[in-house]
């Protein structure tokens, strides 16, 4: 597993941060999501080999936040 933490914007509250940890925890290959709000930081543990950073952004935006 590999673990990157990504800087999210939009967050602001705790409903926030669950809709971002369980968009992310339905994608395959994610081991782990841990999103704060007050911070902006979300935590990831993925299989590199059935997804991708991209593919973990893409989700996070879905949601209506801006991951960097």
């Amino acid at each position: 597993m590999k673990k990157i933490t990504l800087n999210v914007k939009g967050m602001h509250c705790p409903s926030c941060e669950v809709l971002v940890k369980d968009s992310l925890e339905e994608l395959e290959g994610i081991g782990r999501a841990k999103a704060d709000s007050k911070s902006g930081i979300v935590e990831v543990d993925f299989d590199e080999s059935k997804t991708s950073i991209n593919k973990i952004k893409s989700i996070i935006n879905k949601e209506g936040y801006k991951a960097e």
